[in-house]
């Protein structure tokens, strides 16, 4: 009987990413696609995700973002099975909050990720002041920052707040990886103040960091059954894209040679906070020291590389729970590889943040690709088909804007076709 698993999140890429690792220990994959508006079942639009075309998914449900109490109505009612406890792989903070949150209804029926020491709620550990509290304790170094408390769209900014400073929601579920900006003075932290008003909540909270002059952005991927650490290699950030804030478009992933040290600062982190599951960390270089900047409690967007390179660390979770050995995958990644994230490259693309050849090289220069797959070919023919509309629709664009000008009539003409 093949082990069950269910795949949650709102990106196709990430979720596909988990699809094709789960995939290799055969596993039969539901897919749980959190969109923020669905009519009958289905997306507004009606069209299929395109990692619900892999050939490994059996079932796809569709959910409202917004709407938790329905993910757990439907993992309870589409998702359970008799013979054997589900894996669950929540792949986005809110949905990783909500399982956790509702972990005594779902406890007899699935295995998720969770904390196993009794140190808080994966929402406490999601709270970027705690994982900094936590970064210090084990010897790692953070940037100062303090929170701002917005309430009905009112805050104060403490007197002394020194500058340059950098803003982010103090919790990557309640604001993602957008509202990140770095201030030089009061107005423009006001400004990024309002911006999260406006945007996002008129109650929250804002971490201000201190701003530091990042040389290179890293980023790993690990595994932890609660006693154990396994982080096989990391990646560097080689090309960040810019529509999406703090994801890399482009990176290398690599062993953790002459890294070893912070290395083993980043596992007593995890032990210290007494997770089990997959995560993904977040450091950069500063000068000429190694900062930590967050933890998420999930696979990481980039974390397919780590898979393509031999380290199968979703496997790997689902063995953990069910029993398996974990024996059979690399625990060390020994070569490097350069991958490209397609989707963030469309989504540069297509919002005029890289020319069609950045992308084309970007694609080309690749080793690992995530949606490209000879195995499992049907993702990446949809993808194909996406990339031509739009860009039949850019061409498209391209000639009317030229046309028109050609209609402008020039100082002195005679206006014609009523332009």
């Amino acid at each position: 009987m093949k082990q069950k698993v269910v795949i949650i999140g709102h990106s196709f890429s990430s979720r596909l990413s988990i699809i094709r690792s789960v995939a290799q220990i055969g596993c039969e994959v539901s897919v749980i696609v959190m969109t923020n508006s669905k009519r009958n079942g289905k997306t507004l639009n009606n069209k299929k995700p395109i990692d619900c075309y892999s050939k490994y998914v059996s079932h796809i449900y569709y959910c409202l973002r917004k709407d938790k109490e329905e993910l757990i109505r439907i993992l309870l009612e589409h998702c359970t099975d008799s013979q054997q406890k589900v894996v669950l792989f929540p792949d986005s903070d809110d949905t990783v909050a909500a399982i956790d949150n509702s972990r005594n209804r779902l406890a007899e029926h699935f295995y998720f990720p969770h904390i196993c020491n009794g140190s808080g709620s994966i929402a406490y550990w999601m709270d970027k002041i705690h994982q900094k509290e936590a970064a210090r304790s084990v010897g790692l170094n953070v940037a100062d920052g303090i929170v701002i408390n917005i309430k009905d769209g009112e805050y104060v900014i403490p007197d002394g707040m020194a500058y340059p400073c950098y803003t982010k929601p103090l919790a990557t579920m309640n604001g993602g990886k957008g509202g990140m900006h770095r201030c030089d003075n009061e107005t423009e932290l006001k400004n990024a103040l309002n911006e999260y008003i406006t945007t996002r909540a008129r109650t929250g909270n804002v971490l201000v960091e201190e701003y530091k002059e990042i040389d290179t952005e890293y980023a790993l991927l690990g595994f932890s059954d609660g006693k154990e650490v396994v982080i096989p290699g990391m990646m560097q950030l080689l090309i960040i894209s810019k529509k999406n804030k703090g994801i890399a478009l482009q990176g290398k992933v690599m062993p953790v040679d002459s890294f070893e040290e912070v290395i083993d600062k980043f596992k007593q982190l995890v032990l210290r906070i007494g997770f089990v599951g997959v995560f993904d960390i977040d450091f950069y270089k500063s000068g000429h020291l190694i900062y930590f900047c967050e933890m998420n409690l999930r696979f990481g967007g980039s974390g397919y590389a780590v898979t393509k390179m031999g380290c199968n660390l979703p496997a790997m979770m689902v063995q953990y729970f069910t029993g398996g050995d974990m024996g059979i995958w690399k625990k060390h990644i020994t070569g490097e590889a350069i991958y490209t994230n397609e989707r963030m490259c469309l989504d540069d693309w297509t919002n005029g943040y890289i020319t069609l050849d950045e992308y084309q090289r970007y694609m080309k220069t690749a080793d690992i690709h995530f949606i490209q797959d000879d195995d499992d070919p049907q993702p990446q023919k949809v993808y194909q088909r996406t990339f031509l509309a739009y860009r039949l629709r850019m061409l498209v664009k391209t000639q009317l804007s030229k046309f028109r000008y050609k209609m402008v009539p020039k100082k002195g003409c005679v206006k014609r076709f009523g332009i």
